[in-house]
């Protein structure tokens, strides 16, 4: 009876069950498998998995199953570059990305005595399909940010000239940018009539190279904009020579950029979103299959029917939970409020709470005293999110001991700034590299997980919207009575 129940529960579930041994024989091939593969179960059954999809990295799989009998835990198979374990062939439809399905793979321990594991097989062709899209969209950024240099170099039209630091002649571009009507207007105006004044401080006449800075319109309206000055001789006279290109455009771009790398970043947190997803939905489903089974049984208890109601209502909350928690995040912030920093950090963590049990990293917050900062809460909780993703990564990555992952956060103030600082102990990053992390589109990782993105965005979001500073380095540090090394992330925030 115990075994039909199994066969039945595995028979209706939307996914794929494989049981395996060590050596890689079937003992178990469910009808989702029978569908997508057109392989009968009593045809692969009591037969090597090997001889029927010749392609599967058998060493790497066999590795991965003997970790999991070991630590009696479910391990992650990575498919990679192929990005499937088995080739299941997708319907011929116009417009795929994929032959064949993509596929995200768990193996959890069976019967430890027998050497025997489950493997979970789920279709990953949607989220794969994401992944492309937003690879496409990477590749038309850099595009865009190619055409923006281009632009930049070659439309420094906006033309003064100066004579003895007196306006002499400016062209027309000049004269509308600065909303003069004629150039009669602009004529013995000395450079500082065009610039605003609380940007005269940090003007530096540096010969012909370009800086930033704000200018002031003939109504004193501000715009910043990217100037070059430039000393010539003409004639047996000293002139200057200053171009000005209007940034205001290019600034509502950056801006853009900054919302589309966020989007970019949407790319795992939907990896997420599944991850926290996947064990209700489980849940779910077999206590509504276990409820059919034993009503056409006609073995249905009352204890049986309220536990299973139970399960349905308390998971099925979770996930309502769990949406609010990415709505709120997802939602973005208008204006600046003020907000405890440890509260904040712990009611957004729960994003990540089922990632971090499953991959078993401990998190560990430090903060001694209540610290209110006026900022960009959600701003900020992107930034932990991404930090703390790059440390799960390094995790996986490097193989770091499962009973042995620790990711701090550290927060105080020092010297009327808040310091966060974000440390794990992943070995660290490549001393080669650890200047570049914060670049766009940098990434050591496959191309199929990596964008490149996240830590760019963690920069961006610190740094130009938070009007902080994050800087990271490599730190050997001791926990209970253990020296580990590990990447440091610092962030800096006014108070």
């Amino acid at each position: 009876m115990a075994f039909k129940k199994f066969d039945f529960i595995c028979n209706t579930v939307d996914n794929g069950v494989i049981i395996l041994d060590k050596e890689l024989n079937v003992y178990f091939w469910n009808n989702w498998l029978e569908s997508r593969t057109n392989i009968k179960a009593d045809e692969i059954i009591k037969n090597n998995l090997i001889d029927f999809f010749p392609e599967i990295n058998k060493k790497t799989l066999q590795r991965k199953i003997k970790a999991s009998l070991a630590l009696n835990s479910s391990t992650f198979y990575h498919t990679g570059i192929n990005k499937y374990l088995l080739t299941i062939e997708l319907s011929k439809v116009t417009n795929k990305v994929f032959d064949n399905m993509q596929q995200g793979v768990t193996i959890t321990p069976y019967d430890k005595e027998k050497g025997l594991v489950v493997l979970y097989i789920y279709d990953n062709t949607l989220l794969c399909e994401i992944n492309y899209e937003l690879e496409k969209t990477k590749n038309h950024l850099e595009d865009s940010l190619e055409e923006i240099n281009l632009i930049l170099n070659a439309t420094l039209e906006a033309i003064f000239l100066f004579e003895n630091d007196k306006c002499v002649n400016a062209n027309k571009i000049a004269l509308d940018l600065f909303n003069y009507s004629s150039k009669e207007e602009i004529i013995n105006k000395e450079i500082s009539e065009f610039i605003n004044k609380d940007s005269l401080k940090n003007l530096k006449y540096l010969d012909d190279k370009a800086i930033e800075t704000i200018m002031s319109t003939k109504e004193k309206n501000k715009f910043p904009a990217l100037i070059k000055i430039k000393d010539t001789k003409l004639k047996n006279k000293h002139f200057k020579i200053l171009t000005v290109v209007n940034l205001t455009e290019l600034k509502e771009k950056d801006k853009l950029l900054l919302e589309q790398t966020k989007m970019a970043a949407l790319g795992e947190m939907i990896g997420n979103i599944a991850h926290q997803w996947r064990q209700p939905l489980s849940t779910i489903s077999t206590a509504a299959s276990g409820i059919k089974m034993h009503k056409e049984l006609d073995i249905l208890t009352d204890n049986i029917f309220d536990e299973s109601i139970e399960a349905i209502i308390r998971n099925s909350k979770h996930l309502s939970q769990t949406i609010d928690d990415f709505r709120d995040f997802l939602r973005g912030d208008k204006k600046k409020v003020k907000f405890d920093i440890k509260e904040n950090l712990l009611k957004n963590i729960l994003i990540l709470e089922g990632m971090l049990k499953n991959q078993s990293i401990e998190l560990i917050i430090t903060c001694n005293e209540s610290i209110v900062i006026k900022s960009f809460p959600n701003e900020l909780t992107q930034a932990f999110l991404n930090i703390i993703n790059n440390s799960k990564d390094a995790f996986l990555d490097k193989e770091i001991d499962i009973n042995e992952r620790f990711i701090f956060i550290d927060i105080y103030v020092k010297r009327n700034k808040v310091i966060i600082e974000v440390k794990d102990n992943a070995d660290g990053i490549k001393e080669d590299i650890i200047d570049k992390i914060f670049e766009p589109y940098f990434t050591t990782k496959h191309k199929d997980v990596g964008t490149g993105l996240g830590l760019y965005m963690t920069h961006q979001l610190i740094e130009i919207s938070m009007h902080g500073k994050i800087y990271a380095k490599n730190i050997e540090y001791n926990y209970k009575n253990k020296t580990y090394k590990g990447a440091n992330f610092i962030i800096e925030l006014p108070l």
